[in-house]
């Protein structure tokens, strides 16, 4: 078993104003488990543009705030108490329209999306 938090976990953030930050919980190392969880902050008014999850299917989940998720053709609002399951094939693109930053959990299997986030550069703001 193995316990992380927020302190001990790289952060990291796409280029450009209003992009998510992400922290990486458990997953993408090399030899490392084959799920991955990342927490990610949305903040207010901000999203990310039409997006795949390599190959990995994705369950969202928020733990405070909304967003919307959109493949183009149809949209669903997600927010505390419920959850929504994006497919590896499936492309997508997240939104928060709300005043305030949404926190969400995503887990990832396999934690090959993971391993593209810490990729990402490291963010080191508040």
């Amino acid at each position: 078993m193995e316990l992380r938090t927020a302190e001990n976990s790289p952060r990291h953030r796409l280029p450009g104003a209003n992009t998510p930050t992400v922290t990486v919980v458990f997953g993408g190392e090399a030899g490392g488990p084959d799920v991955g969880l990342v927490r990610v902050r949305v903040p207010a008014g901000g999203g990310m543009p039409a997006h795949r999850h390599g190959n990995s299917d994705v369950v969202v989940t928020p733990v405070s705030g909304q967003v919307t998720i959109s493949d183009g053709e149809s949209s669903v609002d997600v927010g505390v108490g419920s959850s929504a399951l994006v497919l590896k094939d499936e492309e997508v693109s997240l939104t928060n329209s709300g005043k305030e930053a949404a926190e969400l959990l995503v887990s990832a299997g396999p934690a090959d999306f993971v391993a593209g986030v810490r990729r990402w550069p490291e963010y080191r703001g508040a």
